[in-house]
């Protein structure tokens, strides 16, 4: 027989080790549901009895995720147009200050132009629409 006859099936009642949410650790799990032949679809977990959906662990889905902005995944063009004259975006930092025209380069929003500046708080035009952010004021 070869090793990959040998191989175990995962099964409905197994114990596997997965991720807990609740817990916060690595912990044993009870297969409740199967997505397919080989991946649990939920997991109860034996410490704290909580049901989830099943994680599957770290390191064994190799490939990697691609980030995409907004307008590219949903084929529109940015609202926040900057003039050829413009200078470039800051990156955000709230321990910066802005002011109302400004550029800004949010690490997750992306690219956004300040609209109103009032205190510690200030009003950024994104593609995905307006947010409010926090500076130095």
């Amino acid at each position: 027989m070869t090793d990959a006859a040998r191989v175990r099936r995962i099964r409905v009642g197994d114990d596997i080790q997965t991720y807990c949410g609740r817990c916060k650790a690595e912990r044993a799990h009870l297969v409740a549901a199967m997505k397919s032949d080989t991946v649990p679809a939920q997991v109860i977990c034996r410490t704290c009895q909580t049901r989830h959906n099943y994680r599957a662990p770290a390191g064994a889905d190799a490939r990697p995720q691609r980030v995409r902005s907004a307008a590219h995944t949903t084929g529109r063009r940015p609202s926040v147009a900057r003039a050829p004259g413009d200078p470039p975006p800051r990156p955000y930092s709230a321990t910066e200050t802005y002011a109302a025209g400004a550029f800004v380069e949010h690490p997750r929003y992306g690219v956004g132009r300040v609209e109103d500046a009032r205190g510690t708080k200030i009003d950024v035009r994104f593609d995905d629409g307006v947010r409010t952010l926090i500076h130095a004021g």
